[in-house]
């Protein structure tokens, strides 16, 4: 008969094992393509994906990346499936859904516009004085509520690679996206008519980028902390500079 002490000690143990260690091995990451900061292509799939794995890497956890369109990233969050989704701003709504890591950098969300067809640029102080124009976005993103709430006439795509190219054929007045994301995009698709497109100078939103947790995915809390502690320690270290 097993000694009764030894029974004892093995599950108290068991109990208080390290809960991250059981996912130590591989955090699976679901992403979509959002150049500069997530690139399927580049070596470091992008600015972002790199800091991200550089945490994880810290944290003795290897990342596994997988590319889906946004919509479907947030179903593999919610259901977990993945650990999170990259890079994410906050809202509300999504915070009843999910959880958040802490901040990893800083997105300037903007309107750009086609000069031929606005030689004298676009300007606005309330979001409701654009109703009258054509705006494209992309299905899944943060402003949605926001552009129904203020009635905008908006035209919803895919991806900001088709904003970017309604735009350019005058088919749309304004894209709303990230500000590196656009500019990536123009050099991308149009170095030679780069000069065509501009930014209205007021900007949508300026917010942080997180990590979208999901709620479902084995020890998300402990594994989250942890990211967000050896988070700061590489910014204290100078290793990530963001």
């Amino acid at each position: 008969m097993p000694n009764l002490f030894v029974i004892i000690l093995s599950a108290i143990l068991l109990t208080y094992q390290t809960p991250v260690s059981a996912k130590s091995e591989k955090i699976i990451i679901a992403t979509a393509e959002w150049q500069p900061y997530i690139s399927e292509k580049s070596p470091e799939h992008g600015l972002f994906t790199e800091i991200v794995t550089t945490v994880f890497k810290e944290m003795g956890m290897t990342t596994e990346l997988v590319f889906a369109p946004w919509k479907r990233v947030e179903i593999l969050v919610k259901n977990g499936d993945a650990y999170a989704g990259i890079p994410y701003t906050y809202t509300e709504e999504r915070h009843k859904v999910f959880d958040y890591s802490n901040a990893i950098m800083t997105s300037k969300n903007v309107f750009f516009y086609n000069k031929k067809a606005f030689p004298k640029g676009i300007s606005y102080s309330t979001l409701a004085e654009l109703r009258g124009y054509r705006i494209s976005g992309v299905t899944g993103y943060w402003y949605e509520d926001l552009f129904k709430e203020n009635k905008l006439n908006v035209e919803y795509v895919t991806s900001d690679e088709q904003s970017i190219t309604k735009l350019y054929f005058n088919r749309v007045d304004l894209v709303a996206t990230d500000e590196l994301v656009g500019n990536a995009l123009i050099q991308k698709l149009y170095p030679h008519d780069a000069a065509q497109f501009a930014v209205v100078e007021r900007a949508l939103l300026t917010a942080p980028l997180h990590l979208l947790v999901s709620k479902k995915y084995p020890h998300a809390a402990q594994i989250t902390e942890k990211f967000n502690t050896t988070l700061e320690s590489l910014r204290k270290k100078g290793v990530i500079v963001f």
